[in-house]
């Protein structure tokens, strides 16, 4: 007999997800689906690994991929006289009520107050300036569903209930979001109830901290050594708690305002320093601002590209000639996740680290114009996730997230 999967979910923060013309038109299947592959992988990489013994890479992918195709479903074709691809293994359907949203052009009633989390949504909604100086900051440039509303899933498997798909399915619900910019917090959604057809719940909520971290260590009982070729978890991999607000915006504020502040040279404050939101900014990538905007320096360094491609690409710069992308591929997603995740009275900022083969071998990032030899270092993004505001060295140096607790490994 057909088992099934219903899963319940809350968006925690503002979903940019729409149609063909990007407007907001409900959940749709094909989008939950992508993001279950997506955990799926990550999660299943090392299984797939541990079956051709550790020890190809190409093969493993092949692994991989014929797993997926067989879960999730792929294009038909025949092999050898066998058929592959086709169905997967469950029928998925998206149900909820109706969503309320905010329409492009509008401005967003919350997001205006907070400049910080409007930078993590760049590209979604005008996002500099206050509201002081811009009335329009905040205002959408696509529309959204608002947070703290809920949709069901409903998976109906062909025979019995895959363990894996429901692993995703958990993984997504304690990590992951959906639509633009969901890397960077933005659709951050969470699961609050999970149960099979008889009714029976599997997923005990959490109801602090500490159950929540249990969840997710679940999700893991060993993880490969060798570093994937796209992201997934491995060894090198990490979660952790950075931070707490009593709200969904003001989680997304802090983890933007540390952002900003690490990444950002900031604005020129007439006494030869620099500000991020009238705050001393911390001038960590001195080469990368030079190269952007001291006359002649790009000329000088040819061998240069920032250091801060590491965060993903492109990089858009307002100057003509120095957009930085991979020469081929173009695009490379960022290795850093940002999730936020209602834990009580109280909503957790959660970083999800994936390092993994940032360009293929001999890919090349083109940066002003010159193609260069990628040299990527990941301690750009722990030194984010570790270091300290200000100077390291320096008396006034503070912790960056002080309330940081590991949660994998």
């Amino acid at each position: 007999m057909p088992e099934k999967i219903i899963a319940r979910y809350r968006i925690v923060t503002p979903m940019f997800i729409g149609d063909a013309n990007q407007e907001v038109n409900g959940i749709s299947s094909g989008a939950v689906k992508g993001a279950l592959r997506f955990w799926w992988r990550a999660l299943n990489w090392g299984a797939c690994l541990a079956a051709v013994n550790n020890n190809d890479e190409a093969e493993a992918l092949r692994e991989l991929h014929k797993r997926e195709k067989k879960i999730f479903g792929g294009t038909a074709k025949m092999d050898n006289g066998v058929q592959t691809g086709g169905q997967g293994i469950f029928l998925l359907r998206v149900s909820h009520d109706e969503l309320n949203s905010t329409n492009k052009a509008e401005v967003h009633s919350e997001f205006k107050n907070y400049p910080a989390a409007r930078y993590l949504g760049y590209g979604l909604m005008l996002a500099f300036g206050s509201t002081k100086q811009n009335t329009r900051s905040g205002q959408l440039e696509r529309s959204c569903l608002n947070e703290n509303q809920y949709f069901t899933l409903e998976l109906l498997f062909r025979g019995n209930i895959e363990p894996s798909v429901q692993n995703a399915l958990i993984a997504w619900g304690l990590l992951g979001a959906l639509g633009s910019r969901s890397r960077h917090g933005i659709g951050s959604v969470a699961l609050v109830s999970l149960k099979n057809n008889h009714g029976e719940e599997q997923y005990p909520l959490p109801m602090n901290e500490g159950d929540y971290s249990e969840q997710i260590k679940k999700l893991f009982s060993s993880l490969p050594a060798t570093e994937p070729p796209f992201s997934a978890f491995w060894q090198k991999s990490r979660i952790d708690r950075l931070l707490s607000g009593k709200g969904c915006y003001i989680a997304l504020e802090q983890f933007g305002k540390a952002m900003m502040m690490y990444r950002s040279w900031g604005r020129s404050n007439g006494n030869g320093g620099s500000t991020v939101l009238n705050k001393t900014s911390e001038r960590r990538f001195k080469d990368d601002h030079d190269w952007f905007k001291v006359k002649g320096w790009a000329e000088k360094h040819p061998d240069f590209h920032p250091k801060r491609v590491v965060f993903g690409l492109p990089h858009n710069y307002q100057k003509k000639g120095h957009h930085v992308i991979s020469e081929k591929y173009k695009r490379r997603s960022s290795p850093l996740l940002f999730h936020v995740h209602p834990v009580g009275d109280k909503f957790v900022g959660i970083s999800i680290f994936l390092p993994a083969n940032f360009l293929p071998d001999n890919e090349k990032i083109k940066a002003n114009n010159i193609a260069i030899p990628a040299n990527v270092t990941w301690s750009v993004i722990t030194g984010f996730l570790d270091g300290k505001v200000g100077h390291p060295s320096g008396p006034n140096a503070l912790a960056r997230f002080p309330d940081k607790v590991a949660v994998l490994p």
